[in-house]
């Protein structure tokens, strides 16, 4: 629900299926929305710029100023201060933007200019004849500051003065003049009992807290406060009380000189370009009309403005036009085909800037979904019950040992034509010190008869399970738990899920491939089983031990994957050059990134438990907090 985004209705609802509904005004709307005046040169522009505001200074009116840019703002306050046209200037500059919500309050004050980049919301309403709170707050610092600090404001981080030249000194009563002034000679003995003076900012937060006390706390309580107040000095509730009263003055102030500018017209806006998104545009016309007021906007541009130079746009028909209808450049146009074609220039720069929104997050969707499964896994370790995460560690461990057959062998030919000395030594080294001994003295021809012998079988027992000729698995499936684990993990190698995505894995010696893929992963699981029972440690300190080593293996793949991805975000464009669809390459590339971190964090994880459940005890602790202290997994 805005007020303002219905130029963007339809990317609202095609990028996020939220539809936009336009909120009405409270009160109808009175505000003149002047036609737009087209300038061939920015220096005819900016000339017209200072002329308005100078019209308008001289009537009364408040006037707010709409830049783009910074530099804009500046160079506009400069033609403004060699004119003597008194103004404040609101952009990004910390010295401007520490006095923001001061500012705005003054921009609704008769006489006042405000010059100020990107003018939304500010989160302060502008209001005609000045916001009394506001005006209220500056009155006692006016008045109190000097009395509390002698510490002169820092202008870069306290902001330059606003400018109150031409506004109408706010008139306060008598009962406001003396507690002001019994506050100030308070202020005066308390920072003689401290010893030595206040800083600026200090001074300044003695203010705000007494504001915020008078917010909070009727007058009547405020008085009842002063007077059982056990300090000799009760500054905050004597400032606190000040303030109420100057609150009313400044109310009564405000709403005389409001109905004047009211009469004047109200506040009058000016836009020196149109933005890039025509709800910019539409916000600074916003901020004039509030709440049933009369105003009127104004919305100047040039064919050499920064919008039409960035996007290229060719505006040479509209130099054309304008120099048909008068031969000075500095003469604003207000042609309705003139302006129609601006309209239309900007409503281009929108869909060009869409366009990027979109990629933006089609490109973040792709890692949306890796960025689910990711956290789902590590919520599930971390919350899951123990049993559940030593049956993650069972899965790490059967995909490990599938990755090393699925690179080492094809089910269409012989085992005497797989790679079996990579496969074997592969195995050998993700075990460690845990296979070392039981494969010692094993060796390729060993492997290859093996797998010759059970080469057509149709019957085999799972629960003692072992290759003719190599070592027998450690009896670690004890309990009928750990059985029926290693039950479903033969059926899910039975079941083939990951070997169906591989064309090759439909050959006739597909059963030998499974058999060996049973046999590894059970030698791995029920050494690892044995590991942990001979290490004579409890049950928690061990499930410590388990998630502690998959959740930061996880974590630190997790970190370079996401900088991978970000790289990749920025490569892939360059081939759009070979006619490639960059969003298509970053699935894809994406998607092999993300198997590859994977896998890597498996076999991480897997090597980490063994290596640590097989050294010694002092060895253990160093090896365990070397990995949950690395920064980089792959270094470990």
């Amino acid at each position: 629900m805005t007020g303002t985004a219905m130029t963007e209705e339809k990317e609202f609802l095609k990028m996020f299926q939220v539809p936009v509904i336009e909120i009405p005004t409270n009160l109808p709307n009175i505000r003149k929305d002047f036609p737009i005046q087209a300038f061939a040169t920015a220096r005819g522009k900016w000339e017209h710029v200072r002329e308005e505001v100078e019209y308008m200074f001289r009537l009364g009116r408040p006037v707010l100023v709409g830049t783009t840019s910074v530099e804009n703002s500046e160079y506009l306050s400069d033609l403004l201060r060699e004119q003597k046209i008194p103004h404040n200037v609101l952009n990004a500059r910390p010295k401007y933007a520490a006095r923001e919500a001061d500012i705005i309050a003054q921009a609704g004050r008769k006489y006042a200019i405000t010059i100020s980049t990107n003018m939304a919301g500010r989160g302060t309403d502008i209001i005609l004849g000045g916001n009394p709170k506001m005006l209220a707050k500056e009155v006692l610092e006016d008045s109190l500051l000097p009395f509390l600090t002698k510490e002169a404001p820092n202008l870069e981080t306290d902001g330059l003065p606003i400018s109150q030249q031409g506004l109408s000194k706010i008139k306060v009563g008598a009962s406001s003049l003396a507690l002001l002034a019994k506050a100030a000679l308070m202020a005066r003995y308390v920072c003689k009992t401290e010893g030595k003076n206040w800083s600026y900012q200090k001074a300044k937060s003695v203010i705000l807290k007494s504001i915020e006390l008078s917010q909070s706390i009727e007058i009547e309580d405020l008085e009842k406060k002063i007077n059982q107040e056990v300090q000799m000095y009760p500054l905050i509730p004597t400032i606190a009380l000040a303030y109420h009263i100057v609150l009313k003055d400044t109310e009564v102030h405000c709403s005389d000189k409001g109905n004047e500018v009211k009469k004047l017209g109200g506040l009058h806006v000016i836009g020196t370009s149109l933005h890039e998104s025509r709800r910019i545009d539409n916000q600074l016309r916003g901020r004039a009309g509030r709440q049933g007021d009369p105003g009127s906007t104004r919305f100047m541009v040039s064919l050499q403005d920064e919008m039409f130079q960035k996007f290229n746009f060719n505006t040479e028909w509209a130099v054309k036009l304008i120099s048909k209808i008068t031969d000075n450049e500095d003469i604003p146009i207000e042609g309705r085909a003139i302006v129609k074609q601006l309209l239309d220039l900007q409503v281009n720069a929108e869909k060009y800037f869409f366009g990027i929104r979109k990629s933006l997050v089609e490109f973040d969707e792709v890692l949306e979904v890796q960025r689910k499964h990711v956290y789902n896994l590590r919520q599930l370790i971390l919350t899951g019950d123990p049993q559940s995460c030593r049956e993650h560690i069972f899965q790490y461990m059967q995909a490990v040992v599938d990755e090393i057959v699925y690179g080492n062998s094809d089910s269409q030919k012989h085992p005497s034509n797989w790679n079996l000395g990579k496969l074997y030594n592969e195995f050998v080294q993700i075990g460690g010190d845990a296979l070392a001994g039981s494969f010692a003295e094993i060796k390729e021809e060993d492997v290859l008869s093996s797998l010759g012998q059970v080469s057509g079988v149709n019957f085999i027992e799972i629960d003692t399970f072992s290759l003719p000729g190599l070592p027998v698995p450690p009896n670690g499936f004890r309990g009928i738990r750990k059985k029926i684990s290693s039950l479903r993990r033969w059926f899910a190698i039975c079941s083939d899920d990951v070997a169906r995505q591989v064309h090759s894995w439909k050959g006739r010696h597909q059963v030998t491939a499974c058999l060996l893929r049973k046999y590894l992963g059970d030698f791995l699981i029920s050494s690892y089983l044995e590991l942990v029972y001979e290490s004579g440690f409890d049950d928690a300190y061990i499930e410590e031990i388990e998630r502690e080593v998959m959740v930061k293996s996880l974590d630190s793949f997790w970190r370079e994957h996401l900088i991978n991805m970000n790289r990749l975000s920025s490569a892939v464009n360059v081939r759009s050059f070979g006619h490639r669809n960059p969003l298509e390459e970053y699935k894809i590339d994406g998607c092999r990134f993300f198997i590859s971190m994977l896998s890597a964090t498996r076999r991480l994880t897997v090597e980490s438990l063994l290596q640590y459940w097989s050294s010694s005890s002092v060895e253990s602790e160093e090896f365990f907090y070397t990995i949950i202290s690395c920064a980089d997994f792959s270094q470990c």
